[in-house]
């Protein structure tokens, strides 16, 4: 049976909501069927997406407004809509009061973090060491840009081995790591790649974006896969959780 995964809506552009395609190509050639999830007013509605959908991808998109994790505005870098980020936090929140697995890349692995209480640089450039350019400007997006380092016994690890080849799409970066979460890969720099929190069925972030690698990297698609398949198996031991 194929899991339904609710894609997050990724941001707003001209009153108009939206998701990458990519990011559903992805998930329906690993053998889901996807369900976008907009940006509502009403909270209410989060137990329903829980009861239609086995999983939550939450994608990239603009950068998080700082207010929303304890920070005045430092850098003339980015565009932030605070709306939205309103209604990732409190969606994210929601979904990790649940049991059902969760893949949140780029700007949805700093969206998990703050949810769970960590922080981000608002820019690379505010850290306290030297970083590279995490922002690559190529033909393709699916080309890669740098290698990452993946932590021992992680599911990462597992998958990818020690070290992986991704691309790099982001000025912002994890500061604080969120409760329950770990780092599972890290850059040449310290910036954080990856987190993930081992004492659920799948909950991992990834900094870099999977969902343009995956036709070309076999390790992608495994973590595609991995995903899919937790998703399938989620409602057996999962128990709806209302939303207070």
């Amino acid at each position: 049976m194929n899991p339904v995964i609710g894609i997050v809506v990724c941001g707003c552009d001209a009153g108009r909501q939206f998701v990458s395609h990519s990011y559903i190509q992805a998930m329906e050639d690993a053998g889901a069927v996807c369900v976008v999830i907009p940006c509502v007013e009403d909270d209410s509605w989060f137990p329903r997406y829980y009861n239609i959908c086995d999983g939550f991808l939450f994608c990239g998109g603009d950068d998080i407004s700082p207010r929303l994790f304890g920070e005045d505005l430092l850098t003339d870098k980015g565009r932030t809509d605070l709306h939205m980020d309103s209604f990732h936090l409190n969606f994210m929140k929601y979904v990790l009061s649940t049991s059902l697995p969760v893949l949140a890349i780029c700007r949805g692995m700093q969206v998990l973090n703050i949810a769970l209480g960590g922080t981000i640089y608002q820019d690379i450039s505010l850290r306290n060491q030297v970083s590279q350019n995490h922002m690559q400007n190529s033909e393709s997006r699916g080309d890669v840009c740098h290698r990452v380092a993946c932590a021992k016994n992680s599911m990462l690890y597992h998958i990818c081995g020690s070290f992986l080849e991704t691309n790099s799409f982001h000025h912002q970066c994890i500061k604080t790591v969120g409760r329950g979460l770990t780092v599972s890969a890290v850059a040449s720099d310290g910036v954080v790649e990856a987190l993930e929190d081992s004492s659920r069925s799948f909950l991992a972030g990834l900094q870099w974006h999977p969902e343009c690698m995956y036709e070309s990297c076999p390790s992608m698609r495994e973590l595609f896969s991995k995903f899919i398949d937790r998703a399938r198996q989620a409602k057996i031991i999962s128990v709806p959780i209302p939303f207070p």
